[in-house]
């Protein structure tokens, strides 16, 4: 698989396979091993950025993964883990890097249209936290954090940057 990132150069998605073994117990250890043994090196960190794709293994036919309570535990013990986790994770909608967050939280359902997120401040407060996490551990590895935020921005007008920014003053991890 590939895509292309905010900077146009072509990189090679990972996809990470849960067997259902493991999301149905909330066993993370398959995403811990991997995102340990990366995170350890800033080169290899910053070459999986925006490249990791979960799939889970053994879903009910026509089910929308982030939409089963199983995998939402799952995928919340591993943000509790890996607060920077969006850093590794594929921004593309498609994909469903946002929908594992929002699943996390609760705030993700089906609707005749299609899957939303029930959006309000709390909301964009918790994702605005978790993408300074990822932030932050993009400075941490040597890598543009303003460009990693910007595979979460889909439309110009929808941007957040300046939430993140002042997420990042506030602990200290960027001057004002």
């Amino acid at each position: 698989m590939q895509t292309a990132t905010a900077l146009n150069q072509v990189m090679s998605l990972q996809q990470l396979d849960i067997p259902a073994s493991q999301w149905l117990q909330q066993d993370i250890s398959t995403v811990r091993d991997l995102l340990t043994r990366i995170g350890a090196d800033p080169a290899l960190s910053r070459t999986w950025r925006a490249s990791l794709v979960l799939t889970f293994a053994d879903l009910p036919p026509k089910s929308y993964p982030y939409l089963e309570p199983a995998i939402a535990s799952f995928l919340k013990n591993v943000y509790d883990e890996f607060p920077h986790f969006l850093y590794f994770l594929s921004p593309d909608p498609t994909r469903g890097a946002t929908d594992s967050f929002f699943a996390t939280l609760g705030v993700l359902c089906e609707t005749p249209a299609g899957y939303w997120v029930i959006w309000d401040d709390d909301v964009a407060d918790a994702f605005y936290h978790a993408l300074a996490a990822a932030a932050e551990f993009a400075i941490a590895q040597g890598d543009d954090w303003a460009d990693m935020i910007k595979g979460y921005e889909w439309d110009e007008r929808q941007t957040r940057y300046e939430e993140v920014r002042k997420i990042l003053v506030d602990r200290g991890v960027l001057e004002d």
